[in-house]
């Protein structure tokens, strides 16, 4: 290969050039040789690097325009595919849950019978000797017996309030008072002699199952329907992937289709509840069981949890609790159905036979749930709010 110089001579140097080597600017080393010729010696300067200019204004701005666009087009398509992964995420939560329930169920169901053997959602059945008021929602498994959410409960049931296990009241020793003091049960020496262990069942459901103390759950509470409580606020929930607490429901075993859905009507121990078309006789579920958590109405006072910092209330903050199929079910020339929890659970053949039948559409017509023998689980999904679209839950999804 030629060198520098050889290049230089063979294009018309006629023989060896003087040459000096400097250091530009740039950095760069530079050689320049200066041939002789029979005129006026032309100086020819080599640099070694490349010939560099900058991007115009347009270039720039073009190619800026071309990332924003890019960015618009991605980002939206990245958001939906992270929300969705959550989705499923959280629907494999309930997956688990359901099948805890389901075994919690069969480990423990003479001990629930009003409940079809699942845990409780709000009032737990009473535990002889101890004075506390299941029918107010009272928890016993704390000193102070706190009103609770099912989604309070789901937890405590599932894997113990400490997620070691499930305690069986037939397991508690006759020992003392023990039996009448629930909120012992869960300590490190129920019985203060340093020696006895109760046993457990379960842990019905993962432990590593994601959960959260209710202080941690994002967003702001309603201090009118959740009050701050230090007792409350350091009881876990199972939350779903966007960490929000997952509702629990459970179908009363003696429910009626004269009563779909009780609203904050005080429980009442012999079921017997009357007035109005759709609230006599016991009913299949209670709205208030997760009503801190969903509101008790549309108007502020009355405004559930606010996940998102939206503003927005939840779709079914209202029970529905009075409202008939009238009420619920679109017919030609009526008026538009109702937003509530009693719609939102309603059964969906029965629905769709009423949007067939519209001449059965009557305020006596008989009402029933989904899932009227076990229970409802639903997570608020991506935009927080209990009742949208994109709600992820064990129930079958709207056709309407």
């Amino acid at each position: 290969m030629l060198s520098a110089e050889s290049r230089i001579a063979k294009g018309g140097c006629r023989r060896s050039v003087p040459r000096q080597i400097w250091s530009g600017l740039d950095g760069a080393n530079h050689i320049a040789f200066i041939p002789y010729s029979d005129r006026q010696p032309i100086p020819l300067v080599i640099t070694r690097g490349s010939d560099r200019r900058a991007f115009s204004l347009v270039e720039l701005l073009t190619v800026i325009f071309i990332i924003g666009l890019l960015i618009a087009i991605l980002v939206p398509s990245l958001s939906a595919a992270r929300n969705a992964a959550k989705k499923m995420t959280t629907g494999k939560s309930l997956d688990s849950i359901k099948v805890g329930l389901e075994s919690f169920k069969n480990d423990n169901a003479s001990d629930f019978p009003q409940t079809n053997g699942y845990p409780p959602s709000f009032s737990h059945p009473p535990i002889p000797g101890y004075a506390f008021k299941p029918e107010d929602g009272e928890f016993p498994f704390l000193e102070t017996n706190p009103v609770v959410t099912g989604a309070h409960w789901l937890p405590a049931m599932l894997m113990g309030p400490d997620k070691l296990g499930y305690l069986k009241r037939s397991s508690i020793p006759n020992k003392g008072t023990l039996r009448a003091e629930p909120w012992k049960w869960y300590t490190p020496d129920p019985l203060g002699d340093g020696k006895t262990t109760l046993s457990r069942g379960g842990p019905y459901v993962d432990v590593a199952i994601p959960t959260k103390r209710t202080e941690e759950l994002p967003g702001r509470r309603n201090p009118a329907l959740f009050p701050a409580s230090n007792a409350i606020e350091k009881l876990p929930v199972i939350v779903d992937a966007f960490d929000q607490a997952i509702l629990y429901y459970v179908a009363n075993a003696y429910g009626r289709p004269t009563n779909m859905v009780e609203g904050d009507r005080p429980r009442l121990k012999d079921n017997n509840y009357t007035g109005g078309a759709q609230q006599e006789g016991p009913p299949y579920y209670f709205h208030q069981d997760n009503s801190a958590f969903t509101g008790t109405g549309v108007t502020d006072p009355e405004r559930g949890w606010d996940f998102g910092n939206s503003g927005a209330k939840h779709v079914f903050a209202e029970s529905g609790a009075a409202h008939t199929a009238v009420d619920m079910v679109p017919v030609e020339n009526g008026p538009e159905p109702r937003v509530s929890f009693a719609r939102h659970i309603l059964d969906r053949k029965l629905y769709s036979h009423y949007v067939a039948n519209p001449s059965d559409v009557k305020p006596t017509s008989p009402l029933k749930p989904v899932n009227a023998d076990s229970f409802i689980l639903i997570s608020a999904g991506v935009d927080g709010r209990f009742g949208t679209i994109d709600d992820v839950s064990n129930m079958p999804p709207w056709t309407e």
